[in-house]
């Protein structure tokens, strides 16, 4: 058995969200790393559609951070419902989001949040 990856790693998007007044004003940097899998006994990379395009990656998460929500968590479920819909042969995602010093009163520093999902493919 074969397993195949294709991510993108450390992407940096400035976006509004959060649960204080002063993030969906300010706003704050965010980055994310994505990753998707898929597993065959034979692999075969001959046209863009048998392989993920990471391209369609970038546009998903672009569009998803593009919406202001409380929590992380919901931006990595947005991003994880919408690489479903998209990639029907993914067998596993692993959804990794940093926001870079969250209102804390911490200097420097980050906060994350990742969503891991094996579909049994």
């Amino acid at each position: 058995m074969q397993e195949y990856r294709v991510g993108l790693e450390d992407v940096r998007f400035f976006a509004y969200h959060g649960l204080f007044p002063e993030e969906r004003i300010l706003g704050n940097w965010f980055v994310i790393s994505v990753h998707v899998s898929k597993t065959s006994q034979t692999l075969t990379f001959e046209h863009i559609n048998q392989t993920f395009d990471y391209g369609q990656i970038y546009t998903i998460c672009q569009e998803v951070m593009a919406e202001p929500v409380d929590l992380l968590e919901t931006v990595a479920q947005h991003i994880a419902d919408r690489l479903k819909l998209t990639f029907k042969d993914m067998s596993r995602y692993e959804i990794l989001i940093w926001k870079e010093q969250p209102p804390l009163g911490m200097l420097g520093g980050k906060s994350s949040v990742s969503l891991i999902e094996s579909m049994g493919n």
